[in-house]
Parts: C-alpha cells; structure tokens; sequence
C-alpha cells in the first residue's frame, strides 16, 4: 500500500533515515556482541562511538516528520503513520544504547578469560537482529502479516534469555570465584540487553499491526 501526502521530500527522507538508522543500530548491535566474544576492546570502544550517529539519526526523523506534519491535509492513516515513525525511532535509540552498553562490558570484563564459551547470547543477538529486520521491513512495505510474524518470535527470544540465566545461575553455584561471579553477572545484563533489543523489535510490529489493521496485538 503506497500513501500519497504531500510533502514528499519529506517523506523519502524520513522513511531514509529510519532505514539508515535500523542499519546502524543492527549493526552495532552485532558488533558488539563480536567484541564480546573475541574480546576486542578496540572493537568496543568503535561502537560506543557510533552511538551518537544512532543518537542523530533519532533528531533527523523527529524533525522530518515535524515538517510532515506541517503539510495539508493530512489523513488519519498518514498521522498514525508519522506517530508510529517517532516511536520506532525511539525503539530504535533504545536498541543502540543497548549495543553501547554491551561494549562497555568488553571494556569491564578486559581479557579475562570468558566463564563459558559464548554461544546462546550470539545466537539471542543473532535472533533479535533478524526480527529488528523484519520488523522495520514490514513497517516499510505496509505488511501487517510480517510484522505480526515478528511479534509471534518474541518468546524465542524469552525463552533464549532463561536459558543464558539458568546457566549462568549454575555456573556461579559451582563455587567460581568472585570475579567470576561478577562476570556471570555482567554477561546476564548483556543477555537482558539483547531480550530488550527483541522486545523493541515487537513494539515495531506491535504498532506496525495497529496502524495497518486497527487491531492492538500484545506479545
């Protein structure tokens, strides 16, 4: 479903930025993980940078759809449409502030040696990245189907991130010691972190669906 509003500069370039946006705080996203895993401090610290690009691209689109909103007449589909691009927006924000944080975490934990190999936390980063996907193509292209196929994923994720807990709650009641046990802890937030990049990429969904159908959803 293509809309037709006025304004169409604006529009194209909005729509541009949420994509370079999602782009950037997927790929962060990863990122840090990658840093995470090989233990690459300089990768870390590459992606705390990148946060505020993230960060501006959120400025962008607010003032592009300002100036949408500025335009004549505007219908009911196309405000919702607007509305729901500031908010993924914000989810997106969200989402790079978690990739920000989970390389803070490189930086904290140094080249201690990893309490376990890596290979769920990878796989809910990997997880959240392709609904985070889904979700922005499905608001793009006007697809109430997909975005509700994002939604319906939400509790692979959950259910990824109760397996990271569990075994890390193992780990810890093994008798490790406490820098250990802080690791454990840290590499919990950063499971956390990753459940939430999941969660936003549902929110997107979420909205995507209400706005297309009328129908709220809530996964």
């Amino acid at each position: 479903m293509v809309i037709s509003i006025n304004g169409e500069k604006e529009k194209d370039r909005a729509s541009a930025a949420l994509l370079k946006m999602g782009e950037a705080a997927k790929e962060t996203l990863q990122l840090s993980v990658q840093a995470l895993r090989n233990q690459d401090a300089e990768l870390a610290r590459k992606v705390i940078e990148q946060d505020d690009v993230i960060d501006n691209y959120q400025i962008v689109i607010e003032e592009e759809v300002s100036r949408l909103a500025a335009y004549e007449p505007a219908t009911s589909m196309e405000y919702k449409r607007q509305i729901a691009m500031v908010k993924i927006a914000s989810d997106l924000e969200r989402v790079g502030d978690y990739a920000s944080n989970i390389a803070s975490v490189v930086l904290k934990i140094k080249k201690d040696p990893l309490i376990k190999p890596l290979i769920h936390i990878p796989q809910l980063a990997a997880l959240a990245i392709q609904m985070l996907t889904a979700a922005l193509k499905a608001f793009i292209e006007w697809n109430s189907d997909l975005a509700e196929a994002v939604c319906k994923r939400d509790d692979e994720a959950d259910d990824l991130y109760e397996l990271i807990s569990e075994e890390l709650v193992t780990i810890v009641g093994s008798g490790v010691s406490q820098k250990e046990v802080n690791q454990a802890i840290w590499l919990l937030q950063v499971a956390e972190w990753l459940e939430r990049a999941a969660d936003h990429a549902t929110n997107i969904g979420e909205e995507t669906v209400h706005i297309i159908t009328g129908k709220r959803i809530k996964y």
